[in-house]
């Protein structure tokens, strides 16, 4: 009898097993009981937590002080005023059409979906690289597209 016979025959011998063995198991009995017969639980005491007025409750953060209730809040929050995108602040000097694309605008490379650093001091806006293309790269600002001509001091002479 080789290896792969004397396996056979003790999984089946076991699977045999152990099927006998479930075969015969029954039911608890406090399973098979109705829910009716049960009966019910009569709480004899119960818990409550009670707080002096002068006192911090031990759920709050350390120093938290509840506010003074003073009515709904009625914040005004004022937006910032939308920049208006300007096409002259970008500057494409090289594309690379690749797998992925980049392309250098204003000094950095970029591929498609990052967004541009603006320089320090300027508007706070979020100019994100939507598309690079052959010699032209398209920027999305606010649901707008704006595209970008390569631009090289070689190429304008």
């Amino acid at each position: 009898m080789n290896a792969i016979t004397r396996a056979i025959l003790t999984t089946t011998a076991s699977a045999a097993f152990l099927g006998t063995l479930h075969a015969g198991e029954t039911k608890p009995a406090a399973a098979a009981k109705a829910p009716a017969e049960a009966g019910t639980y009569d709480l004899k005491k119960k818990s409550a937590f009670t707080l002096a007025s002068d006192r911090r409750a031990p759920f709050w953060p350390i120093g938290w002080v509840k506010p003074a209730n003073a009515g709904p809040r009625t914040e005004i929050t004022q937006q910032a005023p939308k920049a208006a995108l300007d096409e002259n602040a970008f500057t494409v000097t090289s594309v690379l059409l690749g797998n992925p694309s980049l392309a250098v605008v204003n000094g950095r490379a970029y591929s498609e979906g990052e967004f541009i650093r603006m320089p320090k001091g300027s508007a706070p806006m979020k100019v994100r690289v939507q598309a690079i293309g052959d010699g032209t790269v398209t920027l999305n600002y606010e649901q707008q597209n704006f595209v970008i001509a390569l631009k090289r001091a070689e190429l304008a002479a």
